[in-house]
């Protein structure tokens, strides 16, 4: 149990940090509401989970694989730049409550919107795995601690996550239409330039020599 704990304290490390899902999370609190970002960080965190099982697992050599590698950097391509296109030209609009039927299939879109958008950036596969290599040189861990160490880290991240939806959301109230619409079009330009980064991975990573 102390590598949980130890695990609780490293995620610190990540709080501050500003990727696509972060932006996505602001902006789906602020015109969805809390409920619904609480889902998409699910979503984030549940592809976050899944890289580090594979690791755990012995697995990581599949995701190690250029071809493997190449393809989610060319959907996390599309799925970035398409988000991000969307964003800008999507309409102003503040979340009200009780202003649309929360169903379970609504939060299920949610939560596989977080899975995709974080799920097949390979950057973030490059950073689990570097983790994962960290944590092997510095901490001498049973496979079991690790475990306990990646449940403490994966625990800060989401919370962290969670924690920076609600403020999101409580701030919605001096969120004006034209905020909103720099706010879309600011998420939109910033996920675009994300994509733009990955087409630079693809390209000097895989198409050319």
């Amino acid at each position: 149990m102390p590598s949980y704990f130890t695990g609780l304290l490293f995620g610190l490390i990540f709080i501050f940090s500003f990727g696509p899902g972060f932006f996505a999370l602001l902006q789906t609190s602020v015109q969805k509401g809390f409920k619904k970002a609480i889902f998409l960080a699910l979503g984030i965190s549940l592809s976050d989970v899944l890289y580090v099982a594979l690791a755990i697992m012995g697995l990581a050599s599949l995701l190690e694989k250029p071809t493997a590698r190449m393809w989610m950097a060319i959907v996390g391509t599309v799925v970035l730049i398409a988000y991000g296109l969307y964003s800008w030209f999507k309409k102003p609009k503040i979340y009200q409550e009780k202003q649309e039927a929360d169903t379970e299939l609504s939060y299920l879109k949610y939560m596989l919107k977080g899975f995709v958008l974080n799920g097949f950036n390979p950057f973030i596969v490059i950073f689990w795995l570097g983790i994962i290599g960290l944590v092997a040189v510095n901490y001498d861990y049973s496979s079991g601690e690790q475990i306990y160490f990646f449940v403490g880290v994966l625990t800060t991240i989401l919370v962290s996550d969670i924690t920076k939806a609600f403020i999101a959301y409580r701030l919605r109230a001096m969120v004006t239409p034209k905020k909103i619409l720099i706010l879309n079009r600011s998420v939109g330009v910033i996920l675009i330039l994300f994509g733009i980064q990955m087409i630079y991975f693809l390209f000097n990573n895989f198409l050319i020599d």
